[in-house]
């Protein structure tokens, strides 16, 4: 094990925090294999889900320029505590859906909790980089990764186990709810350091502007591979039940190995050279995902993806974070409120261009955004 991830599993902060980002991630991975269920169960077209996931935005978009003065007012440790809480509830609330409307109200309440619960842990993983001057951030997005996966793979097994929705997800709420209440402890107390004068409040602009369009195109492929791999694999792919799931699956897991080593290899390569070479060999895995047929192959696909994604997220929130000027969770938010957005705009705007042109051309406008990453990356500086 490297000094890195002994550091991390050693240190009481780094590891509740790498747990409540699992715990994030859990309810993500369970609710997006549920997604096929939910469109059935409404008797949503592909056009109509995707308008319908604009919910979540929306409710991101709302919260997402303030979360820096909520951060502020509130205290870092208290908000990622308490929007961690009210995100569970958002969970059960997507599986009681029963028309169109209820699940955009239910995805906007959702994409709102999300995205304050999201700057927060970011936040506060700066935050205690900066406490013991050792890098945590990729470990915690890794951290969430293995949460991803874990989740995808549970509900893919319960999905082919045809195990009521609503007790699922429930179920996972519920369990959830109580490992962040047991995690909140040291978290709770957690505050964020800021100068005079730094800003509580930013929109996106300046080297700021450049970090948040590349993340939006990085969230935006996550968001539509979270949100469409399972659609992909049963209706374009034709894949069995139980490995309708497993496309997500294998994206988070090589995304952990990846974010785990992250902290070692960012360092070496350094932040400019991970961006590249990451954006490139997405590429390469979503070109292998659409062109091949056969199941196992489309899976291998998706999780080469997963892993040139690994780390260009993190180093473009710790950039964010080391803007001058700015408290971290300000940088980050100003990142964010761009570059989450398209984690969130991505599962709709493919939904409708798979109305239009189909799934797989959905998929094509996945690929240009790793592209365009991987040619302004070649510009950009990176803190």
């Amino acid at each position: 094990m490297s000094s890195h991830l002994r550091f991390f599993f050693s240190s009481r902060d780094s590891l509740h925090l790498g747990l409540i980002f699992t715990c994030n991630s859990l309810l993500f991975g369970n609710w997006i294999t549920r997604i096929p269920d939910i469109k059935d169960a409404i008797g949503l077209s592909e056009g109509e889900l995707g308008l319908a996931l604009l919910g979540a935005p929306i409710g991101a978009m709302c919260i997402m320029p303030l979360s820096g003065w909520v951060i502020a007012r509130f205290d870092l440790g208290r908000t990622l505590v308490v929007s961690g809480l009210a995100h569970v509830l958002a969970l059960p609330l997507l599986a009681l859906s029963d028309s169109f409307w209820g699940l955009v109200v239910a995805l906007f309440f959702f994409g709102f909790t999300n995205a304050i619960m999201d700057i927060s842990m970011n936040a506060t993983a700066a935050a205690i980089e900066r406490k013991h001057k050792r890098a945590i951030m990729s470990t915690c997005h890794g951290m969430w990764s293995l949460g991803g996966m874990a989740g995808a793979a549970l509900g893919s097994v319960l999905a082919g186990l045809e195990i009521s929705t609503v007790i699922h997800l429930a179920f996972v709420a519920a369990a959830i709810f109580i490992m962040i209440l047991l995690l909140s402890g040291s978290l709770f107390r957690i505050k964020e350091s800021r100068n005079v004068g730094d800003k509580v409040f930013a929109w996106p602009r300046g080297p700021l502007l450049l970090l948040a369009f590349m993340a939006f195109c990085i969230l935006l492929s996550e968001g539509a591979i979270a949100d469409w791999s399972a659609v992909y694999m049963r209706d374009v792919v034709v894949a069995d039940a139980y490995l309708v799931g497993m496309a997500y699956a294998g994206f988070s897991m090589l995304m952990a190995i990846g974010r785990l080593t992250g902290d070692s290899i960012i360092p070496r390569l350094g932040k400019k050279h991970v961006v590249l070479y990451g954006s490139l060999l997405s590429v390469i895995g979503l070109f292998m995902a659409m062109f091949f047929e056969a199941q196992m192959l489309v899976i291998i696909g998706f999780s080469i993806t997963g892993l040139g994604y690994s780390c260009i997220v993190p180093v473009l929130f710790i950039s964010g974070a080391n803007q001058p000027g700015y408290t971290a969770g300000t940088g980050i938010a100003a990142v964010t409120t761009l570059g989450y957005a398209g984690f969130l705009v991505g599962p709709p705007l493919i939904g409708i261009l798979a109305e239009e042109y189909g799934l797989t051309m959905g998929m094509w406008f996945v690929l240009f955004c790793s592209l365009m990453v991987s040619v302004l990356s070649i510009t950009t500086k990176f803190r």
